[in-house]
């Protein structure tokens, strides 16, 4: 007897095609060896980079806020207050050369399946809890060696901009422990 019932397959749907400035699918990330990278602290909140893994076209980063237990006003969660416009956490870098890549939640921008004109910096998982907010973050291309600075700020909890920097050279030699699936396989 089997551990898992027999349940129907999905229907098949077509899958759009891989995009080379998307995560890819068939690779699995070089870990880049670093301890997590705090970004940002006030008496109500914190910021860090709590994890980044490398690809051979981009790479992830791991973000993580914490609020304080009390810092709501009125007794109301702050879960609330992350998301409005204008007051949520923001999150960019600014690479070697002095480009800056402001973060964007959601796809790169307008016409999503044009590759971007330059560096991009998007989300594309989040969560948490009324006192965590955790996202990943997708950023292409790879970055050159020097320093890669992280940039933050989260007003509404007394965060105001904030860095802190990296050897871009880390972020690469991640990227080379990749490891690609099926080399066959575009995506």
């Amino acid at each position: 007897m089997a551990f898992f019932e027999e349940l129907p397959g999905p229907e098949p749907e077509a899958l759009p095609p891989h995009r080379p400035w998307d995560p890819p699918d068939a690779e699995f990330p070089g870990v880049v060896p670093d301890s997590t990278l705090p970004l940002g602290r006030s008496s109500q909140a914190a910021v860090a980079i709590t994890g980044i893994v490398a690809y051979s076209a981009g790479f992830e980063i791991f973000l993580t806020g914490r609020i304080r237990r009390g810092a709501a006003s009125a007794g109301q969660p702050p879960l609330p207050r992350l998301r409005p416009p204008g007051r949520e956490l923001r999150f960019g870098m600014q690479l070697p050369d002095g480009t800056k890549v402001l973060g964007q939640r959601g796809g790169h921008g307008p016409g999503n399946d044009a590759e971007p004109a330059g560096p991009a910096l998007r989300s594309f998982m989040a969560g948490g809890s009324p006192y965590t907010e955790i996202s990943r973050w997708w950023a292409w291309p790879l970055p050159p060696a020097g320093p890669l600075e992280f940039v933050c700020e989260w007003p509404p909890f007394g965060i105001a901009e904030t860095r802190a920097a990296i050897d871009g050279q880390l972020v690469l030699d991640g990227a080379r422990r990749s490891i690609q699936l099926w080399p066959d396989d575009p995506g």
